[in-house]
């Protein structure tokens, strides 16, 4: 699995939104979920497990990062894997906490521990998760996390 530059690619660039803004965890898991739709990685139906997921266990990973995805009975409507970033500096409620990167995550099989994993390691940075937060540099988020997601 590795960032080739291509469609195939886990994250492209123009997956990274910043500035955005959204009152609820709905809300935010609807935008990056919609825009996993328009990729072509999910079938609308993921949306809905996506927030699913979140009644019964939270993806709020802690550093302001949450990673909503859809829940194991949703696989047949994942199409290919990658995910979508979006920054909300003001914040999002996510359950407890605020989330200010909200990561969506589409997996075929078992991608899912490998993107998992290697997104963790930068994101446990609690300074560079600081920076992402409030950066307007849509490339500084797309070049932090692409490095990384190989």
């Amino acid at each position: 699995m590795s960032v080739r530059g291509t469609s195939d690619e886990i994250l492209a660039r123009d997956s990274v939104y910043v500035g955005k803004q959204a009152d609820s965890q709905d809300e935010a898991i609807e935008f990056v979920g919609g825009a996993l739709v328009d990729l072509g990685l999910v079938d609308a139906p993921y949306v809905d497990a996506m927030k699913k997921r979140e009644e019964s266990f939270s993806t709020y990973l802690g550093n302001g990062v949450a990673l909503p995805h859809g829940t194991f009975d949703a696989k047949s409507s994942v199409h290919g894997t990658g995910i979508v970033i979006a920054q909300y500096p003001d914040g999002v409620p996510w359950g407890d906490e605020t989330a200010r990167l909200v990561i969506g995550l589409a997996a075929t099989g078992e991608d899912h521990v490998n993107v998992l994993a290697q997104l963790a390691e930068v994101l446990m940075d609690e300074e560079l998760c600081e920076q992402l937060w409030v950066t307007d540099d849509a490339d500084l988020i797309y070049r932090s996390l692409q490095a990384e997601v190989q």
